[in-house]
């Protein structure tokens, strides 16, 4: 998934994948498992008829409907989608962003504009990236000192 860079930035817009790989809600459990293996993604985000997030559906979610044989029987995707009021917004810093996933114990934080439409997807692996450069400047200094 492409992600927006224009170098270092504060800003949840700079570090979200895009565009929001979305689904509607009315699309079976199998469609969305299909999307989440082509597209290498953990996570998509349902949508309801007009577009506005209905919930989200993990890698966790696609475990469960396969433990309570809820694949291969176009059963609406509805019926595992999480319900979630756990979002960022595209001018939400990163900081808030990573602390709201952790603390809500989340790997994958939808990024929606002011009408609840999708706009990007967070995930800790993009977290992980502008947090290890970091990382690795802090400890420099450390060692030099």
């Amino acid at each position: 998934m492409p992600k927006k860079n224009h170098g270092p930035s504060t800003r949840t817009r700079d570090l979200m994948e895009v565009p929001a790989v979305v689904i509607p809600r009315g699309a079976t459990v199998d469609e969305a498992a299909s999307i989440m293996w082509e597209k290498n993604i953990g996570s998509v985000i349902v949508v309801d008829e007009s577009g506005t997030m209905a919930g989200i559906v993990t890698e966790r979610d696609m475990l469960f409907a396969i433990t309570k044989g809820l694949t291969g029987k176009g059963i609406p995707v509805s019926s595992i989608t999480s319900k979630t009021d756990l979002i960022a917004t595209p001018l939400q810093s990163i900081a808030t962003a990573v602390e709201t996933m952790r603390k809500g114990g989340v790997r994958h934080l939808p990024v929606v504009d002011k009408n609840g439409k999708p706009v990007g997807m967070i995930s800790m692996r993009d977290a992980l990236d502008i947090t290890g450069p970091i990382l690795g400047q802090v400890l420099r200094k450390i060692s030099k000192t």
